[in-house]
């Protein structure tokens, strides 16, 4: 039996003609999935649930629900690896602790199990109690050829940690596949891999067992890194590529690895996969990267030493909304799940017009053949000429001049996040508007602005509990014009900020 999936369009590639089709509907955030050798799709769900679909005659089953799982917001069931030769699935999830009646503290667990054929069981906990937070959870989970698990774990927001090889936030790990150390890891004792990362929710190993990762940027530089033994990416003294004055300093005293490739304004680098065949010719040799703010799937031509990214396609941008990983399976067909019905659309709804109705999916890309012909009246997506805003970036706020380039630099800095009003998001990013953390002690909001937050906040009798990135990339005139529109406006009425006030506090953080 052969299962008719719905064709929804076709990609016109140079000499290939490809069909996506819909292969699974109805879900709500789809966030691994796997490939097997047996024609089989491995699926996770954010809510704990674990699926299998047999490609061959279209039936899927919930295999398992991963039992004490917590799941809110961006935090769950995460990463997933498969290793079918020894029948164990690993798992990524996160969970909680009560704190004495008080609020619940997030960890993380990454077990390994045996399936049997029809569910997961003799579960093995190989790193447990792991810190989690309500955000940069991570994760990735990938399996060399040569045995070892590797798994990125996030930051979860203990920005001044991630550089400590103590650590385990905003690193790399590598295991052996039972949870013992490799004895060839770089730290002696130690899962490390390579640190100084953020959020990192790809990994994929290209020609030569190179591993490739994908990493979130806080407002700039999302990265796609090239992930060495002992390597340092930098974060979150280096953001992107090694050009800022600071930046070059930490590089001169620690050895620091750029990107491969770094995008401005970010777009939400999430799964990440290496097209090693020749069905599809124009994308072999490339990384598929699935990308959720930038709504596309984007194409990374490397070179043949693997060591360079040589030229980027963008596909299917804004047509099918958030795509959070990709895969690729032994015939060269390629498989890819949206992330719409997640917290970012709800919370932040500002930047998604016309995000696609319904729940989530799972969709393939397979080449046609030569004597296929495509459905009359279906979509034709061809490579995007550039990338196109992510959204109006051009608000009118319908203020005099003396505030103009504030309210730009707010639209390019900060609008993704605290939205077109300054309401910010209920429960999770604060309001700028009527807050006396914006209109009371200038000091304090020029420091906030300079040296970032991470970590718990109260705005307005409310607690809030997210990250915002460090500012200190801009000048003191650029901070100044910003902060005078947020204290004019939202409702605020304050007095003005002048770069020489944003100078001595930038001179007082560096003693």
């Amino acid at each position: 039996m052969n299962p008719d999936f719905p064709v929804v369009g076709y990609i016109q590639l140079d000499n290939s003609l490809l069909e996506i089709s819909e292969i699974v509907n109805g879900l709500e955030v789809p966030w691994d999935i796997e490939t097997a050798e047996d024609g089989k799709l491995w699926f996770t769900q954010i809510n704990g649930t674990l699926h299998l679909l047999d490609l061959k005659t279209g039936r899927q089953k919930m295999i398992y629900q991963v039992p004490g799982l917590i799941a809110k917001k961006s935090y769950g069931l995460l990463g997933m690896a498969v290793h079918p030769e020894k029948k164990w699935v690993f798992l990524h999830y996160t969970f909680a602790k009560e704190q004495g009646g008080l609020d619940e503290e997030i960890f993380s667990r990454l077990e390994r199990y045996t399936f049997n054929g029809q569910t997961l069981g003799q579960a093995k906990i190989i790193l447990d109690s792991l810190p989690g937070a309500t955000y940069h959870n991570g994760s990735r989970i990938a399996i060399s050829e040569d045995g070892k698990l590797y798994f990125s774990l996030g930051d979860v927001g203990k920005v001044d940690l991630v550089l400590d090889d103590a650590f385990a936030g905003g690193k790399i790990h590598r295991l052996n596949l039972d949870g013992s150390i490799p004895e060839d890891n770089p730290i002696p004792g130690s899962s490390v891999w390579a640190k100084g990362l953020r959020n990192s929710q790809g990994l994929a190993f290209g020609k030569n067992g190179k591993l490739y990762g994908s990493d979130h940027g806080a407002i700039t530089d999302d990265e796609i890194n090239l992930l060495t033994k002992g390597g340092n990416y930098g974060w979150p003294e280096v953001h992107g590529y090694i050009d800022q004055e600071k930046e070059k300093l930490y590089a001169s005293n620690y050895s620091t690895k750029e990107p491969l490739i770094a995008w401005t304004p970010t777009i939400a680098a999430a799964g990440l996969a290496f097209y090693h065949t020749a069905q599809i010719p124009e994308w072999e040799n490339s990384l598929l990267l699935a990308t959720m703010k930038g709504m596309s799937i984007r194409i990374l031509h490397l070179d043949e030493t693997g060591n360079q990214i040589l030229s980027e396609d963008i596909f299917l941008q804004k047509s099918l909304g958030r795509i959070r990983d990709i895969a690729v399976a032994s015939d060269g067909s390629i498989y890819f799940s949206t992330s719409n019905r997640d917290w970012h659309p709800r919370f932040q709804p500002w930047m998604y017009d016309g995000l696609p109705e319904g729940p989530d999916r799972i969709l393939r890309i397979r080449k046609m053949g030569n004597n296929e012909k495509p459905i009359h009246g279906l979509p034709v997506f061809k490579k995007e000429s550039e990338a196109i805003a992510l959204m109006d970036e051009n608000w009118n706020y319908g203020i005099n001049q003396e505030l103009e380039s504030g309210a730009k630099l707010y639209n390019t800095h900060c609008l993704v996040c605290h939205g077109p009003e300054g309401k910010g998001s209920e429960d999770l990013i604060p309001p700028i508007s009527e807050t006396d953390w914006v209109v009371g002690d200038k000091g304090r909001l020029i420091r906030l602005m300079l040296a970032g937050l991470s970590g718990k906040i109260e705005v307005n009798g409310k607690q809030y509990n997210q990250e915002m990135p460090a500012f200190d990339h801009l000048t003191d005139r650029e901070l100044a014009d910003i902060l005078t529109f947020l204290r004019n406006h939202f409702g605020n009425k304050a007095s003005a900020v002048i770069p020489g006030e944003v100078y001595e506090e930038r001179k007082g953080l560096r003693k």
